[in-house]
């Protein structure tokens, strides 16, 4: 098993990158936190200028990305998720320091395929769009200078939930509705997705490299339909209700994200720990504190 130094985060002030900055500090495990005010990831910098900004670090998790809005353009995406990657495998391969990369289940062809696994049909133009797409990319530079002996571990997760959300995404607006005892208004209830906690994800991303388990892997936990979700809010917040939408009688409810992650499993001890229950009361418990 790998020795523990200082983990350096990028990203550290997204939800996964925050998962992950609490875990190592209850493990005692010393870190870096990383955000654009250190580095902002769609600018290219020098191997010195990422000395300056990485220091000691005896691994990086690059979590940092550029997630699509109305404000980014596909450059942003680009510069963000595959030049920074990039010029972190150079900088990385030339210091001989490991990386942790969260990719993520997009770039996978099928979306709603059942029993995704590693080796399934990769996207060029799908659910993710070019999101999806620059992270097939980023997979692709570091697998490159994984040939050439970077030492790497990249993290497919299926649909990443956990306190650091915007209010917009689904499980934080079915929580806020519930807490004001509004109604939820579901048009496909039957829907699922697979949802895994940003605190798994954390977990799998320490366990991996701690194990020097340099490779791929799927990271997802439970298929919940969008009607469990939203039962699921109400019963913890203990208010609101539901009301589903009929649905057209040639819809086919789908499910996305159906990822194996078996291979994790098998190599980490790769096992989801935060039921659904207990995810969105921590996101209720998060949300109270910051109003």
């Amino acid at each position: 098993m790998i020795k523990m130094n200082r983990i350096a985060i990028t990203g550290a002030n997204g939800t996964a990158g925050r998962h992950m900055c609490a875990l190592l500090k209850e493990k005692n495990i010393p870190y870096l936190p990383l955000s654009r005010k250190e580095w902002d990831v769609r600018d290219w910098l020098t191997f010195d200028q990422l000395d300056s900004v990485f220091g000691s670090s005896a691994a990086v998790f690059h979590f940092a990305a550029q997630l699509p809005n109305k404000d980014s353009s596909t450059f942003d995406i680009f510069d963000a998720n595959v030049r920074s990657c990039l010029n972190l495998a150079e900088w990385a391969s030339s210091r001989s320091v490991p990386l942790v990369f969260l990719s993520g289940a997009t770039v996978y062809k099928d979306s709603h395929g059942k029993n995704i696994t590693e080796s399934d049909p990769k996207v060029v133009n799908g659910f993710g769009g070019f999101y999806g797409y620059s992270k097939l990319l980023a997979e692709n530079i570091f697998e490159h200078f994984r040939h050439d002996g970077l030492k790497i571990v990249i993290l497919r997760p299926s649909s990443i939930y956990g306190y650091g959300l915007s209010s917009d995404k689904l499980i934080p607006s079915f929580i806020v509705s519930a807490s004001r005892g509004e109604t939820i208004r579901i048009p496909q209830p039957e829907n699922r997705v697979n949802l895994i906690h940003a605190y798994d994800v954390a977990n799998a991303a320490l366990a991996a490299f701690q194990r020097e388990s340099w490779g791929v892997y799927n990271v997802g936990a439970r298929n919940h339909s969008i009607l469990e979700i939203a039962n699921t809010a109400v019963e913890v917040m203990g208010r609101g209700n539901i009301i589903c939408t009929p649905e057209d009688s040639a819809y086919k409810p789908f499910t996305r994200f159906d990822l194996v992650s078996d291979l994790a499993k098998s190599s980490f001890g790769f096992a989801p720990a935060i039921s659904l229950a207990l995810g969105i009361k921590l996101i209720s418990l998060e949300q109270e504190r910051v109003c």
